[in-house]
């Protein structure tokens, strides 16, 4: 594994500030509960709001967006939490092969007596590992820092688990994607447009499918439906945004390390 911990090294940096900011995050969005805990005008907007809009943020007008499970919803798990970590690993994702490849760095490793094979499966599983560090600092910081401030008052501890989880498997789907077409082409502004365009594509069609019903069903095709359908953390977990993700992840990168494994490198 030393082609993997070579990458976690060189990246052990923009892993550090990556966890200050989701600290920070974390302690500035659940300082401002206790101020807006119980307002039932928060509630009267998500009344106001159209459908598209509430599904887009997952959120679901039976639990108020006053409560614990409504504001880390709204706030966090719908919203800038998968953000973040979508841009970190898709870039990441992006950076791993093809960014390599094109910086000449990839040349050097490949010269060494290493597999294709074994520096395609070792990157990723390095991805992998620190978008997981990523995510274990977004759980522990959230349940050290919100205790306080009563945050996770009326929150599933199991349902907190599943969100923090399908958080990462969205986030690692689309880094996935983007590891995969680096990896496929050589070409990191192509991993990084796919996966994006990606991302994008789906979470605006997880809001307007819902506006009709006859598109509905189209919504279970689109991974942002998995992640946002339902509230975990007031409803429990839901098992399709965690194992369809994380299934879908696996064949993806069996797809790119077999085309990076064939191709001929630039």
């Amino acid at each position: 594994m030393i082609i993997a911990a070579r990458l976690l090294r060189d990246r052990r940096r923009s892993l550090l500030w990556w966890s200050v900011g989701i600290v920070g995050l974390v302690l500035f969005t659940v300082a401002l509960f206790p101020s807006l805990k119980g307002e039932t005008s928060l509630n009267d907007v998500v009344d106001q709001m159209p459908e598209a809009l509430r599904s887009m943020f997952g959120i679901d007008k039976a639990i108020p967006l006053s409560s614990a499970p409504g504001y880390l919803q709204g706030r966090l798990f719908g919203s800038l939490l998968p953000l973040l970590l979508l841009v970190f690993g898709i870039g990441l994702g992006a950076r791993a092969i093809a960014g390599s490849e094109q910086d000449g760095t990839l040349e050097l490793l490949l010269a060494n007596p290493v597999t294709r094979r074994s520096v395609v499966v070792e990157r990723y599983l390095a991805l992998v590992a620190m978008l997981g560090v990523l995510t274990a600092v977004l759980a522990v910081s959230l349940v050290v820092l919100a205790l306080p401030f009563g945050a996770l008052d009326g929150v599933s501890m199991t349902g907190l688990a599943g969100a923090v989880v399908a958080t990462f498997g969205i986030a690692l789907l689309h880094a996935t994607l983007a590891f995969t077409v680096g990896a496929a082409t050589g070409r990191r502004a192509w991993a990084l447009s796919a996966a994006s365009i990606v991302a994008i594509t789906g979470y605006l069609l997880q809001g307007l499918l819902s506006l009709s019903d006859a598109l509905r069903p189209v919504r279970f095709a689109v991974p942002w439906h998995w992640y946002l359908g339902r509230n975990m953390l007031a409803q429990g977990v839901a098992p399709d945004a965690i194992v369809v993700p994380l299934v879908l992840s696996a064949v993806i990168f069996a797809a790119g390390a077999g085309a990076f494994v064939r191709r001929d490198l630039r």
